[in-house]
């Protein structure tokens, strides 16, 4: 049986995947200008353009049936369900106006699962305890894993499109997390960083120095200086250079606490792990 083809539907941007076949992003920004959990008129129509003018042709061109797609949205959605206005309601309308039929709202802890599995199932046979972080647009996951089993996990609702000027970020040693422990960076910023050469703790707070003074374009030629692989290059288009040094700072708040200077490779996202397992019948806390 082939792959299922999947779409996640993330706070930054769309992730279109098909393990082994295909595997593109688009521009989704939902978690941009979220308050009290209402997605933004602009935000909705980023989206909406994403949807109607590169997710839909893509699946014609390639006679994919958006009934047929898995699809499961995170954290900007799942807080616009809340949302007296409705405007997470109004999403997945959209999302049906389309033709997409199997859709999930990932609660917090399916996000930190469904990740988590798919970084074990890529490297826990390799370490016998280590950490994965998941970074996106309205909200981060820790989850600490040993024997390839989750022993704990947070979801913190708090990603690149936050205002990170505004709050404090977590300790995550005072929310019980071991320190000193090997990471696995995930997500499309966690991707782009394990390509850094030389990659530790003291890269990532360069990295943020220099980042936030400089314009998009600067900060692409200044990736490039540090990326020797040219297919990641793919990924720093303007929408995501505008927010890198939030996803950064996430980061770096992150291995900082915890005091983490090992970096572990892993492309294994949840998109993969769903792509070729489908959904899981999933138990809170399970």
């Amino acid at each position: 049986m082939d792959p299922f083809v999947v779409l996640e539907i993330g706070s930054g941007s769309f992730k279109l995947h098909q393990e082994g076949k295909f595997s593109l992003r688009f521009e989704s920004s939902l978690g941009k200008g979220l308050k009290k959990g209402k997605i933004s008129k602009e935000s909705f129509l980023i989206a909406q353009k994403s949807l109607q003018e590169k997710i839909i042709p893509f699946l014609k061109e390639h006679d994919i049936n958006p009934k047929d797609v898995l699809v499961f949205a995170t954290s900007a959605v799942r807080q616009a369900m809340k949302d007296p206005s409705g405007s997470g309601e109004k999403f997945l309308e959209l999302l049906a106006y389309f033709g997409f039929k199997n859709i999930k709202v990932f609660s917090e802890d399916e996000e930190c699962e469904y990740a988590a599995w798919a970084v074990s199932s890529a490297i826990g046979d390799l370490h016998d305890k280590f950490q994965m972080l998941d970074t996106g647009g309205a909200s981060h996951q820790l989850v600490e894993i040993e024997n390839q089993r989750i022993i704990k996990k947070r979801s913190i609702p708090i990603g690149s499109h936050t205002n990170l000027d505004a709050l404090n970020l977590p300790n995550f040693l005072d929310l019980g997390f071991t320190g000193q422990l090997p990471i696995a960076v995930i997500g499309t910023t966690g991707y782009i960083l394990n390509n850094v050469f030389n990659l530790n703790r003291n890269t990532v707070r360069e990295m943020i120095v220099t980042m936030q003074k400089q314009s998009v374009e600067e900060r692409r030629s200044f990736l490039k200086l540090l990326i020797a692989e040219e297919s990641v290059y793919d990924l720093f288009v303007d929408y995501r250079l505008a927010i890198f040094p939030n996803s950064l700072k996430i980061i770096y708040n992150c291995i900082d606490s915890l005091k983490s200077n090992r970096f572990l490779y892993s492309e294994s996202q949840a998109m993969n792990y769903i792509s070729k397992n489908g959904f899981i019948p999933f138990k809170a806390n399970n």
